[in-house]
């Protein structure tokens, strides 16, 4: 079997990357050109696969993603490799194998995938092919090559191997350039410019996860003026904070690989000794561990990595970047200290990059208070994208103008996070709502699209920094909705000022929330607040809506005219579908006075489906008010057919005699609808019910009204005489 179990595990420890598998990916690429041989990369995605945790819960998605990385490993052969890239997706590394035999190895994936079952549950997969070097000459092209090539399959029914559509575009993820930080990028430059000339420096560059930290020190050393800088670097995680010295372990491991022994044995043996007690690659065999000296001394340590780095000046000046710091251990914290103050007049910088949302209390923080008191780093905060940044990110990623909806949609859902915006673009695309039809890109809002679990993830380690009570009150507010203030949540929990502003605090630290004004706040990323809310229970999410809408009741006593479509949502959602129509046909008729169309048909919805369980007085009555009303708006808004559907619904109700002239009103703005597309002998019929109707209930002004529509039947007909005819008529009614 090959080596999958072990390093999928590890993946699943946090320990294996995607940084790990770019890296290995492109040196077997690079490897496969050096020795001109080929290579097939496969991307697999499991179908469907966010209803396995949504159904039987995480950890038995988790069972199944580890039996499925074992049945992979089975079916690989010998120095094929297998990675899980995230979430549900792996890739296979599949060296001296051409397009076409990687495709009957992936068939086989799919056949016997249909046989069998992953911890009790039977999955289908996707999967995505591309080769070296007939698909690119470099891993991001191969990679996005198979990756569009997913989605294909997915687009065409998943359960297959994808084959891209002739015209069909992919995403560029990432994008070429980086979007909306010129001014991130000019203030770096500037503190990295004086290096050139013999001097140090460290830039810490801080935000939250996602907003493109590390991809802006990439972006400065594409830059042609530091081409020619040496770089080391090293990437920390929750799991290495245990580990002394662990970010200087790995960069003088590097640096160890690239040297021969003569370089080394330039330092004094004494510092060699000490460096040897964190890297043993180091030693050269006279120094055992056992030894009772094997205490590290700190002063020579320190001084230690302090002559080593200065050691590879001689190739150059020297780029050191230090990613995820806030996970740095105390030892490390004090050595990235004494090399800053050492080394500021010699050409070695630091780019220290930390999430702003996990610093506080940390043991970084308090070198981040000394390091700006003494002078030692700048700071560049990386803030959510603006809107027109959002935009210019989108087209980018689409290669194409985006729809100004779905500009809307995506800054409103990931609050302008890059992250999350390439990932819900790719959410959309696989979900059929975002389509390139040959000539543009379409945009349907109203479908369905799942929360990427990629962003999933983000946010569960978001929540894990907050204490329980705070993540209870993250799900109240998460229920009010994006926005809320101080003093509802406040009646709403029932707990003091100051604990709740604490709870708020917590939530403000880790960027879950802003404050948009005094007492006001605000989800920065509707998303987040989405991924929150799907993950109450049913019971309980119900019981959350109706305490939020009977405080709001009380809250706004005297004018619940105020928040009456809060109120309709929030009945709704709790079950209430009496108090749901009520305020629902309130909130349609506000929103039919403004001209608000999409709102109105919303709150006409709720409405028409709740209307039916209530005991409301004269509800068939608001029944065929409503379909009247909500058809009005569809033929306003171009959507005749809708209307047709409505009107012909509201007439089918309108069945005892006191509704008949409710009917007949019905009728007569059924037969405009027809009249204005052309369906002139039906309308013709449609006058002809509407009239007699009106006979019977001798209703002078319905008779009026159906010989102008008589009149404008024959007009449409070119009969210009009947229909003259028929309007002296009806004005001969008028004035009786």
């Amino acid at each position: 079997m090959n080596s999958v179990s072990r390093e999928y595990i590890d993946d699943l420890s946090g320990l294996y990357n995607r940084r790990y598998l770019n890296r290995m990916a492109v040196e077997c690429i690079r490897e496969a050109g050096l020795n001109k041989t080929i290579l097939s990369l496969v991307i697999i995605d499991l179908d469907h696969f966010k209803n396995v945790n949504d159904t039987y819960g995480h950890s038995r998605g988790d069972s199944v993603l580890m039996e499925f990385a074992v049945f992979l490993g089975d079916l690989l052969r010998k120095d094929d490799t297998v990675f899980r890239y995230g979430g549900d997706e792996f890739i296979c590394i599949l060296p001296h194998t051409e397009y076409e035999h990687a495709s009957k190895i992936s068939h086989r994936f799919i056949e016997q995938c249909r046989s069998r079952e992953f911890a009790g549950i039977k999955l289908t997969m996707s999967i995505g092919i591309a080769s070296f070097p007939f698909d690119g000459h470099d891993f991001l092209s191969i990679f996005n090559t198979a990756d569009h090539r997913l989605y294909s399959a997915k687009r065409h029914g998943r359960d297959r191997i994808g084959i891209p559509d002739e015209g069909e575009r992919s995403l560029i993820i990432p994008t070429d350039e980086i979007i909306g930080r010129d001014s991130e990028l000019s203030r770096i430059r500037r503190y990295v410019d004086p290096v050139s000339d013999g001097s140090g420096g460290a830039v810490s560059i801080s935000g939250e996860i996602g907003v493109g930290k590390t991809r802006l020190v990439r972006e400065i050393l594409d830059n042609e003026r530091y081409r020619s800088f040496q770089f080391l670097s090293s990437n920390l995680s929750a799991t290495t904070q245990s580990i002394p010295y662990y970010p200087f372990r790995e960069i003088l491991r590097e640096l160890a690989r690239r040297q021969n022994s003569e370089q080394i044995l330039q330092i004094p043996e004494v510092y060699r000794i000490e460096l040897a007690k964190i890297v043993p690659e180091l030693s050269d065999g006279t120094h055992d561990e056992d030894r009772p000296d094997f205490m590290i001394d700190k002063f020579r340590l320190f001084e230690a990595v302090r002559k080593f780095l200065e050691l590879q000046l001689g190739g150059g000046p020297l780029f050191v970047c230090i990613d995820n710091i806030h996970w740095v251990d105390k030892g490390s914290h004090e050595l990235l200290y004494y090399l800053l103050r050492t080394q500021r007049e010699i050409p070695v910088f630091y780019f220290l990059i930390y999430r702003v949302e996990e610093v506080q209390n940390s043991l970084f923080q308090d070198s981040l208070n000394s390091m700006t008191r003494e002078d030692l780093h700048r700071i560049v905060a990386l803030e959510l994208l603006e809107s027109q940044h959002v935009t210019l990110m989108i087209s980018s990623i689409i290669n194409g103008c985006p729809p100004p909806e779905l500009s809307e949609y995506i800054y409103s859902r990931t609050g302008g996070n890059p992250y999350f915006i390439e990932e819900l673009l790719k959410s959309l695309k696989e979900d059929d709502a975002l389509i390139w039809n040959g000539s543009k890109w379409l945009f349907d809002e109203k479908k369905s699209v799942a929360i990427p679990y990629s962003i999933e993830s983000v946010v569960d380690q978001k929540l894990h920094l907050l204490s329980e009570k705070a993540r209870k009150l993250f799900e109240y507010a998460s229920v009010i909705g994006r926005d809320f203030d101080f003093g509802l949540l406040k009646n709403i929990t029932g707990m003091n000022e100051g604990h709740l502003f604490d709870l708020l605090d917590e939530m403000l630290e880790t960027r879950l929330l802003t404050e948009t004004g005094k007492e006001h706040y605000r989800f920065p990323e509707d998303i987040i607040r989405e991924s929150v809310y799907t993950k109450i229970g049913r019971a309980r999410l119900g019981s959350y809506h109706r305490t939020v809408a009977e405080k709001l009741l009380e809250l706004h006593r005297q004018s619940p005219e105020s928040v009456v479509e809060e109120l309709c949502h929030h009945f709704y959602r709790s079950g209430d579908r009496e108090k749901a129509a009520e305020y629902g046909l309130i909130a349609a008729g506000r929103a039919k006075d403004a001209y608000a169309n999409e709102d109105a048909i919303r709150f006409y919805d709720i409405a028409i489906e709740c209307l039916p369980e209530t005991g409301i007085e004269e509800k068939d009555s608001r029944m065929i008010e409503c379909l009247r009303d909500r058809a009005e708006i569809y033929s306003l808004t171009g959507k005749n057919e809708k209307a047709i559907e409505d009107l012909e619904l509201a007439m089918d109700k309108s069945a005892n005699f006191s509704q008949q002239k409710a009917k007949a009103e019905c009728i007569l703005r059924l037969c405009r609808i027809l009249l204005d597309t052309g369906q002139l002998e039906k309308a013709g019929k449609y006058i002809e019910k509407a009239s007699e109707i009106y006979k019977e209930l001798n209703d002078m002004e319905g008779e009026t009204d159906c010989l102008q529509y008589i009149g404008s039947l024959c007009w449409y007909k070119g009969e210009y005489t009947k229909a003259l005819e028929h309007y002296q008529q009806a004005y001969e009614f008028m004035t009786k």
